[in-house]
């Protein structure tokens, strides 16, 4: 594989949806759901005594299956698909093409503005001038073992009803972890595919969405109740 500029501007479009994939699958509904399980928290015995047990472990269900299957998505390579370890395979792959020089052709040095070029380049080179593919390798193996059992529950238990069945576990902090990790290393990359990026993917939720459970959910009046 030869790195050029018009694969670097795949990369960059690659990137772009999976920072939009990874905010929304992972990152935003994790944040949602460990909110709902807040407000459940504080609300047990209410729930206890209006049969809500059902709503709530479907909610969990929901999120937690959304989340496999993000993850699952994410750790496969397919040539007919984007994926983050794809992203990072490709980009480890032709390290010892991808050079400091490249770096700068593809984001100049303004000298009117900080050289963040040189700190950014770094933390993916081992000597400055080229990306160093064990630097990436160690994100990869840290993404495929966190995401090992996960991935074989998505495979086996969720997108196939496979007839080895899956007799392994995987809890919530797992799963978050797993998204830590994620979160993590996607806006890593970003700073280096787009030259930028953000310290996380967490949104700033400015609707109060919990609200709706302050209020009642249901506003439908039946002659049964």
């Amino acid at each position: 594989m030869k790195l050029t500029f018009s694969e670097f501007k795949k990369w960059h479009e690659w990137a772009e949806r999976i920072d939009e994939d990874v905010t929304l699958w992972l990152v935003e509904p994790r944040q949602v759901y460990l909110g709902f399980v807040d407000i459940v928290d504080a609300n047990k015995k209410h729930i206890e005594e209006n049969e809500g047990g059902i709503f709530v472990l479907f909610v969990a269900q929901c999120y937690g299956s959304q989340a496999i299957i993000a993850i699952r998505r994410h750790l496969k390579v397919s040539n007919e698909s984007i994926s983050l370890m794809r992203l990072l395979e490709q980009i480890r792959d032709c390290a010892s093409q991808f050079t400091y020089a490249f770096y700068l052709e593809q984001f100049p040095i303004d000298p009117k503005y900080v050289r963040w070029q040189v700190p950014t380049f770094r933390q993916f080179s081992e000597d400055g001038k080229t990306v160093a593919p064990a630097l990436v390798q160690k994100d990869i193996d840290e993404l495929k073992d966190l995401g090992a059992t996960i991935e074989v529950l998505a495979d086996r238990k969720l997108a196939h009803l496979d007839k080895r069945g899956f007799d392994g576990s995987v809890t919530f902090g797992e799963l978050h972890q797993c998204i830590d990790a994620f979160n993590r290393v996607v806006c890593k990359y970003l700073k280096l595919i787009r030259g930028g990026g953000p310290a996380t993917l967490e949104p700033s939720i400015i609707l109060d969405w919990k609200k709706i459970f302050r209020v009642p959910f249901d506003i439908r009046r039946t002659t049964s109740e």
